[in-house]
């Protein structure tokens, strides 16, 4: 991969590559997340694209990009304890130069115009989460466990906040300060990427120190969280500190480790909460890694928490190596398909700058093929909370 320096605290890493037939570009905007600047960010995301000096209005920049052949979307990411506003584009190779062009005038001369309708869009996409019940029985879970670290915050923001932001002032304030990468993917002259860069998306230097996420943390009681709501399926979410480094060879132990433990149909978990014992709709594993967290989803029955928690922590305990081979070969079956899609690319190089420690796909899968046993690789862990989402009593409330 190719990297360079554009100015002080704005990098632009190229991936060349003739396995796509578009050129994927990112331009990131990396900012600690924080409880003040989640909403503001979150609403220049939605607004961004709403206009700019040389495309005034939506409607303009969606004609200019079917023009030359590429499409640009802007999302905030929450990744660690970072809040990161994202502009993604797919071009043709054959306008690489135009749509460039393009985003310089999005990123550096913006209008926001109508405002009102991306507050509305805010608004929706906050108020969406309770639609989700297994995604808002994640969110709580993690808001739970994380609320004396910066990790709890919410990544969308809160409605309270919307209508004190100040988006100019805002954006003034992330386009000066943020620290910004610029990822490509795809069949690209790096020299010639680097030249439109400089010329059409001028960035004054900036000092940057972004903070290693902590992934230390040990939980001074197990914490236990129920909230009741109107569904007809439980959703509980079980979260763990693993207290793994998260750029060390431990790391792909752990990755191991969660395929064996709840990480697929064949996992200790599944076979036995669900297939045995008939406990759960679903249940599954997950790690994130900048946190060193390990949250275990479950759709199950109210009347089970009990069993099934019992049933995590046994498992936890007594993860077996017996089909360790078989998940490594899953492990690797899915980098390896990661490598054919674009946004999965670009997560993992994102990843990799967040980290401090760029690894290839290959250098990654030649880790988790090193792995030979995962003996005491959760022996500093712990479970730190348990939320549950209950059918709600319907006789006690309205009685």
């Amino acid at each position: 991969m190719y990297t360079t320096e554009i100015t002080e605290g704005v990098n632009l890493h190229l991936l060349q590559t003739e396995k796509f037939r578009t050129i994927t570009l990112c331009i990131l905007l990396r900012t600690p997340l924080e409880r003040q600047s989640v909403t503001a960010n979150s609403l220049l995301a939605k607004s961004i694209l709403n206009g700019c000096a040389k495309y005034k209005t939506k409607r303009s920049i969606e004609v200019r990009l079917e023009e030359i052949s590429a499409s640009v979307t802007s999302n905030v990411i929450k990744k660690g304890e970072e809040h990161i506003i994202e502009l993604y584009c797919k071009a043709d190779p054959l306008y690489i130069e135009e749509v460039i062009e393009l985003l310089g005038n999005i990123l550096l001369k913006p209008l926001f115009n109508n405002m009102d309708s991306a507050k509305n869009d805010l608004e929706s996409t906050i108020n969406s989460l309770v639609n989700d019940k297994r995604g808002y029985a994640l969110e709580k879970c993690i808001e739970s466990m994380c609320e004396k670290e910066a990790y709890g915050i919410n990544g969308d923001g809160y409605l309270e906040d919307i209508n004190n932001v100040s988006i100019h002032s805002h954006y003034n304030n992330v386009i000066s300060k943020a620290k910004i990468d610029i990822i490509g993917i795809g069949n690209i002259d790096s020299n010639e990427i680097a030249e439109y860069i400089k010329k059409y998306i001028p960035l004054y230097p900036r000092e940057t120190n972004m903070e290693i996420c902590n992934y230390l943390y040990y939980p001074s009681a197990e914490k236990e969280i129920n909230e009741e709501m109107d569904i007809t399926q439980g959703k509980l979410c079980v979260g763990l500190r693993m207290n793994i480094n998260p750029v060390s060879r431990d790391w792909y132990k752990a990755i191991v480790a969660n395929e064996l433990f709840g990480g697929s149909a064949s996992s200790a978990l599944f076979m036995q909460a669900r297939e045995s014992e008939s406990l759960c709709y679903y249940i599954s594993s997950r790690l994130l890694r900048f946190k060193s967290i390990m949250l275990i989803e479950a759709g199950i029955d109210s009347e089970n928490k009990d069993k099934v928690i019992d049933i995590i922590k046994s498992a936890f305990n007594n993860i077996s190596e017996e089909n360790i081979d078989v998940a490594k070969q899953n492990i690797i079956n899915g980098y390896k398909i990661a490598q054919d899609k674009p946004e999965r690319i670009m997560d993992a190089i994102l990843g990799g700058l967040i980290a401090g420690k760029n690894m290839s796909f290959e250098e990654t899968i030649d880790e988790i093929k090193s792995v030979d046993t995962i003996e005491d690789i959760f022996s500093d862990s712990y479970l730190d909370t348990v939320f549950m989402l209950s059918k709600e009593d319907r006789y006690d409330k309205y009685n």
